[in-house]
């Protein structure tokens, strides 16, 4: 019996299924972004667009009041195609990040931060963006493993956060695709199965044929 994913590229236009593999193949591996308790949808939508926008697979949201919210006229059905985890506290997050080998890096103005262009890039680094008032919790600053500052030239001394995750993944994954090549990408087996979950996304037909596959089960 044909599957959804069988049906689905069956109809599927050859373009659209390059453009697909093509996405996909960019997907970073090497790099994460967290962010911690944003209180402004239109911020949070604009950090799921950046995230899309650069390869970056992974959207870690620490939301410890509840309060996540997208705003989907910001985010244009980006936030479809990545994986956003949730937490209720940081320090799970950390946890998860550090056993699957990330170093946490904190974007705070601390004496022992580093500049953006000197966050080691040879390495898997998860970011971490604190919010719009409070920025980097205390319990974050002490689990991450080193903190880094985008340097400025003008008065200010601080972007908005939207702006600040922008620049931070644009940095660091254009070095990490330098430096690191295929090594910073998704696996072979990541994007696999990620594809398996992208082409009912890419077709406007899925759910209708998903509906008629399961009555036929039913039915059978």
């Amino acid at each position: 019996m044909e599957t959804l994913r069988d049906i689905l590229t069956g109809i599927m236009t050859p373009r659209r299924m390059e453009r697909l593999i093509s996405v996909l193949e960019g997907r970073l591996g090497s790099l994460r972004l967290v962010v911690e308790n944003l209180h402004d949808p239109h911020n949070m939508s604009a950090v799921v667009r950046s995230c899309e926008a650069f390869g970056v697979q992974h959207l870690h949201v620490v939301d410890s009041k509840g309060e996540f919210k997208l705003s989907r006229g910001i985010t244009k059905g980006s936030h479809k195609w990545l994986d956003i985890h949730y937490y209720d506290s940081f320090t799970p997050c950390a946890k998860e990040l550090k056993e699957a080998g990330f170093d946490l890096y904190a974007a705070l103005l601390v004496d022992d931060a580093v500049a953006l262009d000197e966050v080691p890039a040879m390495r898997p680094i998860a970011l971490v963006l604190g919010n719009e008032h409070a920025g980097v919790s205390e319990e974050a600053q002490r689990l991450c493993d080193g903190a880094y500052t985008i340097p400025m030239h003008g008065f200010v001394q601080s972007f908005n956060i939207s702006v600040a995750a922008a620049i931070s993944l644009y940095s660091l994954s254009t070095r990490m695709r330098r430096e690191l090549g295929e090594r910073a990408l998704l696996s072979p087996y990541e994007r696999s199965s990620l594809l398996e979950r992208w082409i009912p996304k890419a077709s406007t037909h899925a759910k209708k044929i998903a509906e008629i596959l399961s009555r036929g089960q039913n039915q059978g």
